[in-house]
């Protein structure tokens, strides 16, 4: 148990609330230099028959998107914890060619890594008409219901440090995209619920979605919260966790309900979340240990499909989903 003492208050440009945000802090645009230099690369791997997860942008001459990509590694490092860069023109480009574009603009964050144990890099988020039961493996980025914050597969041991999202094509109703700062949540738990702060600091199951490798054990144990000095990082994930204790044997203790509750509730305020809608063509690219991100439900046009690209980016570790 970590004393209520030793929890601390965390500071700094990432620990925000929404109405603190400026649009200059976490919107990109990118401009016809930029634009320029990706054409002029999608030419060259077209010819060269490279596949988008074998491209690499050191391959190709892309100062300008090199400084503005700087710059939006600066703002989930040392900034809000995440951005969104605008003006890739899908409808123009088409699905493939500005799939590689984002490719290589990622890629200049951080390195793309595996997103499942079949060692997919490049994972379109498209409703598959499946229910996420539990132990059934079925991700709810396969399906069309609300994801509430969490943090990119905070249900295995490795997780990625970064994750885009490209919009290829938004849904016909709801599928907001939401952020909140961890640090804020974290303090505004410490303020409002000082009792439920340090039993998530505790570990806590999570069903592992039958992403592990043969007679590997279905669930993960870890906390919540794990902090080390200034440093505060967060493995959220209600779904896998509360899906692991409606599994049979393994029953949720009364502290880790209430705890769990004063989180949902912290979360639901909406002074601490920052809401906003993807169009075609707009990229998310959010620090995956510093922001915790939800999803709307939402709902399709018959044949027209919300249809989002994700990468996962780190550069810890193997490239492997095992990292």
């Amino acid at each position: 148990m970590v004393a209520d003492e030793a929890l601390p208050l965390f500071a700094g440009s990432m620990a925000w609330r929404a109405a603190e945000l400026q649009d200059s802090e976490w919107r990109f645009a990118l401009g016809a230099e930029v634009l320029a230099e990706l054409e002029r690369a999608i030419a060259i791997a077209t010819c060269s028959h490279v596949p988008v997860d074998a491209t690499r942008p050191e391959d190709f001459c892309l100062p300008a998107a090199r400084a503005l990509m700087g710059r939006v590694r600066q703002a989930l490092q040392e900034g809000r914890g995440f951005a969104l860069v605008c003006g890739l023109p899908v409808r123009e480009w088409g699905q493939k060619d500005s799939t590689l574009a984002y490719w290589l603009l990622s890629s200049l964050i951080a390195r793309p890594v595996a997103q499942n144990m079949a060692g997919a890099r490049v994972y379109d988020v498209q409703d598959a008409g499946r229910k996420p039961e539990p132990g059934s493996g079925v991700r709810p980025d396969k399906t069309n219901v609300e994801q509430f914050f969490h943090n990119d597969n905070a249900y295995n041991r490795c997780q990625p440090d970064y994750v885009g999202l490209l919009c290829i094509r938004p849904a016909v109703e709801g599928g907001l995209s939401g952020v909140a700062s961890i640090r804020t949540i974290h303090n505004e738990l410490r303020r409002r619920h000082p009792d439920a702060l340090p039993r998530l600091y505790q570990p806590f199951l999570f069903d592992r979605q039958k992403e592990h490798a043969p007679g590997e054990p279905p669930l993960v144990s870890a906390p919540i919260f794990a902090a080390a000095g200034a440093d505060l990082k967060m493995r959220m994930g209600l779904f896998p966790l509360l899906n692991a204790y409606r599994l049979p044997g393994n029953e949720l203790d009364a502290q880790g309900a209430r705890s769990l509750d004063a989180l949902k509730q912290v979360l639901a305020d909406p002074a601490l979340c920052h809401t906003f809608a993807m169009q075609a063509g707009e990229m998310q690219f959010v620090n995956n240990l510093g922001t915790c991100h939800r999803r709307t439900a939402f709902v399709d046009a018959p044949h027209s499909k919300r249809h989002m690209v994700r990468l996962w980016l780190r550069e810890q570790g193997a490239p492997g989903y095992d990292g």
